[in-house]
């Protein structure tokens, strides 16, 4: 009766945990998930003010992304494999027992003549020992292990540079946007101010209907402008927190300004630059460990032309009735695979022609970089040149509203053309910020092209900045 129980609890144990989930399930699962990112996001929102800064944000990317996810497994891997590896450094250790018990009729027995009707006992346990002497294959898929636990983390490094290039996008357009949010509910102050005033002018007969009609259109397509800006600025905040695995819904603010943060590049011509992304670019130095695996890859080949060498002992010890049996024995053995059917012919041409391929593709991803950098230079080029004018035009933009502001208080001007005026002013000033925000996303791109870090460089320059 008991063992059914116990039976029953196993097979209610193993339905229970091979149901389907249905609607429920689906429904707790969701509300943990929410429950859970909702309040880490608060809490890391408060830790920043509520208002996050670049440094942050690459600082939060590198904590919490599940970009990393991938890479972070197979360097995992890559030394176990490593550690996997290795054992064929280290001894081989088996103990095995053995306990018989026989009964019958057994003729002849060395030592006990025949035994009739009567029960036979044997036991024995033997220890064995294997230690590889020359296992060169062995040895050299050791070596490659190594190779692939440096090409990974490798990889991870560069990953982890392409991480922060993704954020510093999201992070700049979420800067431009909150930028022009704040210049469309400037508008539309202006423009409700605007349509306040010909309003009164109209009821007391100095403007016409068609004058108010022109001021009420300009507040509603203000409002349209500023709708228009906060969609945008909603959409670039929720992207850029789904990126650091923050609740895309919650309130958020970037700081702009921080983007600035960052140390100049130092001027060079596009030689220079170029030269400095072929020695710093991490996926060209895991390409270098990738010729080096090919490498060791024909070596193993080679290798599997040579005998191994194993040395074993081992000891026994056993009885049978009263008869004791004990003893040690050690040994040396040998094995060279002479003929495999060309097998191992092939293996070696295959790893040759897969190293002289690695060749060509290392000169590729070379050539690949020498663009990306040249390509990088010059758009930071443009990009500076249109600061430049940005510069320019909002300074005449800055004059103009100006003049016009003091031709209005003399009276020679009206409010409608101030506001015009003012509303040039305030686009010219949101393009100036643009085109300052964009002249450090090109200094970023630039690094990330030439394979110099970005996160290093902003968490210390803002250090230095917050100490003065």
């Amino acid at each position: 009766m008991y063992g059914r129980l116990v039976l029953l609890a196993l097979a209610a144990g193993v339905l229970a945990g091979c149901t389907n989930p249905d609607a429920a399930y689906r429904e707790d699962a969701a509300y943990a998930f929410k429950t859970n990112l909702v309040a880490e996001t608060e809490r890391v929102l408060a830790d920043a003010g509520g208002v996050l800064t670049l440094s942050n944000a690459l600082e939060l990317a590198h904590a919490r992304s599940l970009k990393l996810a991938q890479q972070d497994l197979e360097a995992k891997l890559a030394r176990i494999n490593r550690a996997s590896a290795f054992s064929a450094f280290l001894p081989t250790v088996g103990l095995s027992g053995m306990g018989l018990m026989a009964g019958g009729k057994i003729d002849d027995l060395p030592y006990l003549g025949d035994l009739e009707n009567s029960h036979l006992r044997a036991r024995s346990a033997s220890l064995v020992v294997a230690q590889p002497v020359f296992t060169p294959v062995a040895w050299v898929m050791f070596a490659e292990s190594q190779y692939g636990v440096r090409i990974k983390d490798i990889v991870h490094e560069r990953a982890a540079q392409l991480l922060d290039v993704q954020v510093a996008a999201l992070f700049y357009q979420t800067a431009v946007a909150e930028r022009r949010v704040e210049t469309a509910e400037r508008q539309l102050e202006s423009a409700r101010a605007l349509t306040n005033r010909v309003t009164r002018l109209a009821a007391e007969g100095y403007a016409t209907p068609a004058d108010a009609a022109r001021a009420a259109a300009r507040c509603v397509l203000a409002e349209t402008s500023l709708d228009a800006a906060r969609n945008d600025a909603t959409a670039a905040r929720e992207e850029l927190a789904g990126l650091l695995h923050l609740w895309p819904l919650a309130t958020f603010k970037v700081s702009g300004e921080s983007l600035l943060a960052l140390p100049p590049l130092p001027e060079k011509r596009v030689e220079e630059w170029v030269w400095d992304g072929l020695v710093s670019r991490k996926d060209l130095a895991a390409g270098d460990q990738t010729l080096e695996l090919r490498k060791a890859q024909v070596i193993e080949a080679l290798a599997g032309f040579l005998p191994n060498a194993v040395l074993g002992g081992g000891g026994l010890s056993g009885s049978i009735e009263d008869v004791a049996l004990r003893g040690w024995a050690g040994s040396l053995i040998g094995t060279w695979a002479i003929f495999e059917g060309f097998r191992t012919v092939q293996q070696y041409r295959a790893a040759k022609a897969t190293r002289e391929t690695e060749f060509k593709l290392q000169e590729e991803r070379m050539t690949a970089v020498v663009i990306a950098v040249a390509d990088s230079w010059r758009q930071r080029r443009r990009v500076r040149q249109k600061a430049t004018a940005a510069r320019a035009w909002a300074e005449a933009a800055r004059l103009d509203y100006e003049a016009a502001a003091r031709r209005h208080e003399d009276g020679q001007d009206t409010l409608s053309s101030v506001l015009d005026k003012l509303a040039v002013r305030e686009d010219a000033e949101t393009k100036l910020a643009e085109s300052a925000y964009g002249e450090a996303m090109s200094d970023i791109l630039l690094r990330q092209a030439v394979g110099i870090d970005v996160i290093e460089s902003v968490s210390s320059d803002e250090k230095e900045i917050g100490t003065e």
